[in-house]
């Protein structure tokens, strides 16, 4: 109660005029229908999810969206699934050589991204690879940026976004993306997996850090470890957030435990049998035991992983939010099961099988996405519940190093729509703040506004 108090406390103003103004959805609370998802599939053909028409009345439906759009995305699109197709930010920006700009980036054609956001940790899997992220955008998001923030020379132009109304969010459909990916060594088997032929820059040492190689490329194998999807849906401007990882990825911590306590008896890809919770998601950047060879692009130490929370939730949780959590869980437990056995009938692409949903995150009330919300907090001034779903979200290969027990850790910790400030420019330009505004609970967005500073306004 005290922490309900002091949230309340410190989020008042914003978050009761949002409550006043938003439609609260009870009815999410309610028992779901029998499940129907048949028109799913077989998986070549899985309709796009209706954002347009979307109910929001229980919360199977935020969790039916999640698993339907995954299958959207992951359906094959020519020769490759089809979130393969669209642009990332660096895409949109017509940015070729990144080696300018932040993080520490460079060409489309490679993947470059290997620290993770908030952390600037590094994944290193038992190969002492590090994992390499890839970020997505639908075309609804990217010509929603080209009709507005684009100038008559076809360039993003940051005064646009400077004077463009904070009020506005995104249009419904507008979906963005990031992928996790972990290199196959020659003769590893990764037939369980989605993989791919792709090429990722070398990792240096650089004044105390490591840093990517912008004149040396790897030709590698990738394999498919996790995938979060942003999608914004009619009513809910703050997008839903949905996570999903490969079924070996790791292992969930038990209910209880403590720091000696062995996750596992079991190995999965990121976390070797026998190792107790105190060296699970252990960040090592920063320290001096973090090194990498560079001539063989090995890394050490190799981090051993757990999944805190098995579907995004803690056993224990205020009475008020207990309901909503027990139904979520149960119903993201019972889709896995109906959708991976869907896809593991021999006229289908198996390998989509061996992928879960971990959970989902939105808000309780709809249309209540408002700018300058801070909103890592479960409840609303009022003492409502505020945010539902799984509201401990995080994906174990793509949030490694902020898996703790704590309320405020889930996909609105970092996603929130207060003022941007920005990091320091590798090249030295002052770049200007980005003000309080509905879109800034996009990350992609907020890096295309200060990657958008750097570029030749020509």
């Amino acid at each position: 109660m005290m922490n309900r108090i002091y949230l309340k406390a410190i989020l008042g103003g914003v978050l009761l005029s949002l409550i006043l103004t938003g439609q609260a959805s009870a009815k999410q609370e309610e028992t779901c229908p029998n499940i129907d998802i048949s028109g799913w599939f077989p998986h070549s053909t899985t309709p796009e999810p209706d954002n347009v028409n979307f109910d929001s009345s229980t919360i199977c439906n935020f969790q039916e969206w999640s698993w339907q759009m995954f299958l959207w995305l992951t359906q094959k699109s020519g020769d490759k699934p089809r979130f393969l197709s669209f642009e990332s930010p660096y895409d949109l920006l017509g940015i070729e050589n990144r080696s300018v700009m932040m993080p520490r980036t460079t060409e489309a054609e490679s993947f470059d991204e290997f620290l993770q956001a908030g952390t600037d940790g590094i994944l290193v899997d038992h190969n002492g690879n590090a994992v390499y992220y890839s970020q997505y955008l639908n075309e609804a998001y990217t010509k929603f940026i080209r009709d507005n923030f684009e100038n008559d020379k076809n360039i993003i132009d940051p005064a646009l976004i400077r004077g463009f109304s904070p009020d506005t969010p995104f249009p419904v459909g507008s979906i963005e993306l990031k992928a996790s990916w972990k290199i196959v060594e020659p003769g590893e088997d990764a037939s369980e997996f989605y993989t791919m032929d792709a090429s990722v820059y070398q990792l240096a040492n650089s004044g105390g850090n490591i840093v990517v190689d912008t004149t040396k490329i790897r030709k590698v194998k990738l394999a498919l470890v996790g995938f979060h999807i942003g999608g914004i849906v009619n009513g809910h401007p703050e997008m839903i957030w949905a996570t999903f990882e490969h079924i070996k990825n790791t292992p969930s911590v038990p209910a209880k435990f403590e720091p000696t306590t062995i996750v596992s008896n079991k190995d999965f890809t990121f976390y070797k049998a026998g190792t107790p919770y105190s060296g699970c998601n252990v960040n090592y950047a920063g320290s001096p035991y973090l090194k990498l060879d560079e001539a063989t692009q090995k890394l050490l130490p190799i981090v051993e992983g757990c999944l805190q929370y098995e579907y995004g939730n803690s056993a224990e949780n205020d009475p008020i939010l207990q309901a909503s959590v027990e139904k979520n869980d149960k119903h993201i437990k019972t889709l896995n099961k109906i959708v991976r056995k869907h896809l593991q009938d021999p006229d289908e692409d198996k390998v989509w099988s061996n992928y879960r949903e971990v959970g989902s995150i939105w808000f309780r009330p709809t249309n209540a996405l408002k700018p300058d919300m801070t909103l890592a907090t479960d409840f609303a001034p009022d003492g409502s519940q505020f945010l539902i779903g799984s509201l401990k979200l995080s994906n174990s290969t793509i949030e490694t190093f902020t898996q703790y027990p704590a309320s405020v850790n889930n996909c609105f910790r970092c996603h929130n729509t207060q003022q941007r400030f920005p990091p320091a420019a590798s090249d030295g330009t002052h770049l200007l703040p980005l003000k309080p505004m509905k879109l800034n609970i996009s990350y992609a967005f907020s890096n295309i506004y200060f990657w958008s500073q750097q570029l030749p306004q020509q």
